[in-house]
């Protein structure tokens, strides 16, 4: 049964990948390309160190995929700044990535999902900024997504649930940015 929750949870994330590159293509809604090339590269990490670790892996996998889509979307559509803020996330994730490589897998995974966070800080800026560039609707779904990931789990271990807790957090705080006011872009 768990089996089949994480690989649902990972086809939710899918999904709603499929919703913001829609809501990407087809009106308005920014994001920030540096948080989805940081979580591109991260989720990919994670992906491989959860493998490794026979952890719970398709949430990341699914991120790993849709995020690095997103990025090279937002490069297409010249959706493309660099601030303060990005350079100082992306000072932080690389030290969590120094973590990561000199460390073993178990903490590897804890610097990984803490990266992960990170790397959510420009999104969740400009989210806070312009919180009606937010689609909801995708968002939505990768709280879903997070949160049947996070039920999935075999273990309540590091390995099996330190990811899709991280993330859920995430994606809950950029929820409540976006839910701030009521122009919403769904």
């Amino acid at each position: 049964m768990h089996d089949i929750l994480q690989q649902l949870g990972g086809i939710i994330g899918v999904a709603a990948y499929a919703f913001l590159i829609l809501a990407i293509l087809k009106s308005n809604v920014r994001q920030n390309f540096a948080a989805f090339m940081l979580w591109g590269m991260l989720d990919t990490i994670a992906t491989i160190t959860s493998i490794l670790e026979n952890g719970n892996f398709w949430l990341p996998l699914s991120n790993a995929v849709g995020a690095s889509a997103v990025a090279v979307l937002l490069v297409i559509k010249k959706q493309v700044s660099w601030t303060r803020v990005e350079t100082m996330t992306a000072f932080l994730v690389i030290i969590c990535l120094i973590v990561w490589s000199t460390a073993g897998q178990r903490v590897a995974l804890m610097a990984t999902a803490a990266a992960v966070v990170i790397a959510s800080i420009p999104q969740m800026f400009n989210t806070y900024k312009k919180p009606s560039e937010t689609p909801l609707i995708p968002y939505f779904i990768f709280l879903a997504a997070n949160v049947l990931s996070l039920f999935a789990g075999k273990s309540w271990s590091v390995e099996e649930r330190l990811y899709p807790s991280a993330s859920l957090l995430l994606t809950l705080a950029i929820v409540l940015l976006a839910l701030r006011k009521p122009n919403w872009k769904i």
